[in-house]
């Protein structure tokens, strides 16, 4: 009678054990790398969408109030002289305790924009058009919130539109021909306009605004370094960070300006 043979269990030897093991390490290494890599660009594209989308609602709320700059109507006292304000002075609306177009702090610029409307940007107003004067600018704690204050009492702090801001620089366009035609020949900061003796405030036919955004978390794995932008006339300098940043810049032409001396 032939005996059946036996099947012995050898199990694994060394090097199939090892073989196994480094593949089993590349792919978890490549397991992790690929989720880092997800990371990092979720944080990138998350950062991106929140810098485009509070410097598309900073220029919508400033090149709206630009826009209505010197619109005047019958129902408001001949008085109130709508339009650019450059300085503190002019500002007659409620007071002034924010010398408009003074320097903002940390080498930002103020704006301050007046015309005849129904409500400031603070929401303050009601039925019927009145006087309004907005006053833009960046400060906070973190020195970059960017506040506006409408017809308030000099004691008021203006209201909080959007934080994130770097920089916000203003130039104003002057024409300094006579032929009837709007055209900036030339852009100057608010003080240069003030201290110019033939440059005249009413002659400003546009407003030139520019924004440096940053985003409020940093992004994973970015550039850990020191970084130098260019907002209009102002050189910005940032200390290192892996924080995504980006320019925003705007050209707004002045719709309500005094024809008779243009």
């Amino acid at each position: 009678m032939r005996r059946l043979g036996t099947h012995q269990q050898t199990g694994f030897s060394l090097v199939e054990l090892m073989v196994a093991m480094v593949l089993g390490l590349i792919i978890t290494g490549a397991a992790i790398s690929l989720f880092s890599t997800n990371q990092r660009t979720f944080s990138l594209q998350q950062n991106m969408a929140r810098i485009q989308e509070q410097g598309d609602l900073a220029m919508r709320f400033i090149n709206q109030d630009v826009r209505l700059a010197g619109n005047m109507s019958d129902d408001v006292a001949a008085t109130f002289i709508p339009g650019i304000i450059l300085d503190a002075s002019s500002a007659v609306t409620g007071g002034s305790a924010i010398p408009p177009g003074d320097d903002g702090g940390s080498d930002n610029d103020r704006l301050t924009l007046a015309y005849h409307g129904e409500q400031d940007c603070q929401g303050n107003g009601g039925t019927g058009v009145k006087e309004i004067v907005n006053t833009y600018w960046v400060g906070g704690d973190n020195g970059d919130e960017l506040y506006c204050r409408g017809n308030q009492s000099g004691s008021s702090a203006g209201v909080v539109l959007l934080r994130g801001i770097k920089s916000f620089q203003v130039l104003y366009g002057v024409d300094q021909s006579t032929d009837g035609i709007p055209f900036a020949s030339q852009y100057l900061r608010a003080d240069e306009v003030l201290a110019g003796a033939n440059v005249d405030q009413s002659r400003i036919v546009a407003v030139k605004i520019g924004l440096l955004m940053e985003a409020d978390l940093p992004v994973l794995g970015g550039d850990d370094q020191d970084q130098t932008f260019y907002i209009l006339d102002q050189e910005v300098d940032v200390s290192a960070g892996r924080t995504l940043r980006r320019q925003f810049f705007s050209t707004v032409a002045i719709r309500n300006y005094p024809w008779d001396v243009i």
